[in-house]
């Protein structure tokens, strides 16, 4: 005679040790239907298999085994297929989905799993993309970063080669005002241009070795220095607008 629960696997402790979980949920849920079986923890999966099967054939207990083998199964079918999903879509949606899925040949859910694959990679790449911009980006300021500190070093350095310039020429007319007197506004002798043109050129090739850095910065302080220096001369009468010198 056929009992309720003879689809139970007595030599499957897996199954047993579910059984057991399920009648105790149950229990917790306030159903008394299990009270006749034995306690699994007391006296072992087995015994309490025999319990099961000894329960009468009636409706009340075919129902209760009907839902049992049904949620075991369910059990078995996501462990093996993994959890089934309900999703919930517009109409439209559906509609779209069912289209791509026959264009694909393919069934909704696998057309959905394809979908959702090719979003994730899709945010990888750009994520991925995104982090080679930002790298990038970074290493570009950094250089210029760099650059800019180099640029203010260089003219840091530019602008104290000019104030020792500026100083030593300062400490040169000093010393000559103290050897031979103030400043004299008197015209020079034409024998004394000359003199004049060679300590010119001289303390300018000395300015130009001291601030020697303004040729890699592509300052023309030098070339403007000495059209400023010839405009001097020939506004003080010392050189005439077309002698070349200076």
């Amino acid at each position: 005679m056929t009992q309720p629960f003879d689809w139970i696997n007595k030599s499957n402790n897996d199954q047993l040790a579910w059984i057991a979980s399920y009648m105790g949920r149950k229990a917790i849920a306030g159903s008394s239907l299990f009270k006749l079986v034995k306690n699994h923890n007391q006296f072992g999966y087995q015994e309490m298999a025999k319990s099961l099967n000894l329960l009468p054939d009636n409706a009340e207990y075919r129902e209760a085994s009907r839902q049992m083998k049904s949620a075991w199964q369910t059990r078995q079918h996501r462990k093996k297929h993994g959890n089934p999903v309900s999703l919930q879509m517009p109409k439209e949606s559906l509609k779209k989905l069912n289209a791509l899925a026959k264009n694909h040949g393919q069934s909704q859910g696998n057309t959905l799993s394809q979908i959702i694959n090719d979003a994730i990679n899709d945010q990888k790449r750009d994520t991925a993309q995104a982090r080679g911009d930002r790298e990038k980006l970074r290493a570009q300021l950094n250089k210029q970063h760099e650059k800019a500190q180099q640029i203010e070093h260089d003219y840091m350095t530019m602008v104290n080669s000019l104030m020792n310039t500026l100083a030593e020429e300062l400490s040169y007319r000093c010393r000559l005002e103290a050897f031979v007197g103030g400043w004299d506004d008197s015209p020079l002798e034409s024998n004394d241009k000359q003199t004049y043109h060679d300590l010119v050129e001289k303390r300018l090739s000395n300015a130009e070795l001291n601030t020697s850095k303004l040729k890699s910065l592509n300052c023309y302080a030098f070339p403007t220095l000495r059209m400023r220096m010839r405009e001097q001369a020939i506004i003080n009468g010392i050189e005439e607008s077309d002698t070349g010198l200076l």
